[in-house]
């Protein structure tokens, strides 16, 4: 008992280094308290009305990710952005209205997936996520220096979020080629059991899993206007990393027996009009 608490002080004081070096402080603004502000409406919806609106939050994200793949398109095959990214998003978005039961079953599958690829990446030490003075280029290399050039001082002073992001994805990828069978064991057992679930009862699942990713979004973004409004909160939430996880894993269960609740005792309707007996 007394070695699991010390490997879980451990791991969250691990955790608490890692998100202290790739989150910086959040400064309020009025831009970002709006975009947080609809984050937290659009968790709710997920927590409370996901089973009602499943139809229009599969077609809200083809559109976005229709978008994405049009801007990216753009790019590799130089056409022209605006229009490439509305009629990418605008067929993805079409797809996703008509066939949106099938998104919901994919969906299914990539949220477990996700979950237990993100389990396994998160045992062990966190701090191998951090970059260290061997991964850090040299200014003496083979007995000649070479000093850093204006383009790399200026993204070195700015610490650029995207070289982080491009460095963790590369962590990610070099263990995600590590882990061999045992290692892939459980995510793939995972999108079995996602698939299973969505071929017995995908609007049950789906309820489910969109009230997950709700919540969290939920708990980020109100998370995101406390530390932009009182720093101090910051160092209070990444020292104790598990009542955030408590207050997401809270408001997904209260969400889960409303809705189950509602499904179970649903509205009467009014009373249809007597029907005139059959003429004889």
């Amino acid at each position: 008992m007394i070695l699991a608490e010390i490997n879980q002080t451990a791991w969250i004081e691990k955790f608490r280094q890692v998100m202290e070096h790739y989150v910086p402080p959040v400064k309020a603004h009025r831009r970002s308290t709006w975009a947080d502000s609809v984050a937290i409406i659009a968790g709710l919806i997920l927590v409370f009305r996901g089973g009602k609106f499943e139809r229009i939050v599969v077609t809200a994200f083809s559109l976005v990710f229709g978008g994405w793949l049009g801007y990216q398109l753009s790019i590799k095959l130089n056409l022209p952005g605006p229009f490439t990214v509305a009629v990418a998003g605008i067929a993805l978005a079409a797809i996703g209205f008509k066939f949106y039961k099938m998104w919901l079953a994919a969906g299914s599958v990539f949220v477990l997936f996700g979950i237990a690829v993100a389990f396994q990446l998160g045992q062990g030490d966190l701090q191998r996520y951090l970059p260290t003075a061997e991964r850090v280029s040299n200014a003496i290399t083979g007995g000649k220096i070479s000093l850093p050039t204006p383009e790399q001082q200026l993204r070195n002073s700015r610490n650029d979020w995207r070289d982080q992001l491009r460095f963790v994805a590369e962590r990610i990828g070099d263990e995600l080629k590590e882990f061999g069978l045992s290692g892939w064991l459980l995510p793939v057992c995972a999108a079995i059991i996602g698939g299973v679930l969505a071929y017995w009862a995908l609007r049950a699942f789906a309820v489910i899993w969109l009230g997950f990713i709700g919540a969290h979004i939920t708990i980020v973004g109100s998370a995101t206007i406390l530390c932009a409004n009182w720093p101090d909160v910051r160092n209070s939430m990444f020292a104790n990393p598990q009542y955030p996880a408590a207050a997401a894993v809270g408001l997904w269960l209260l969400g889960l027996i409303l809705q189950a609740k509602e499904a179970r005792f649903p509205k009467k309707l009014d009373k249809e009009p007597a029907k005139e007996p059959p003429k004889s």
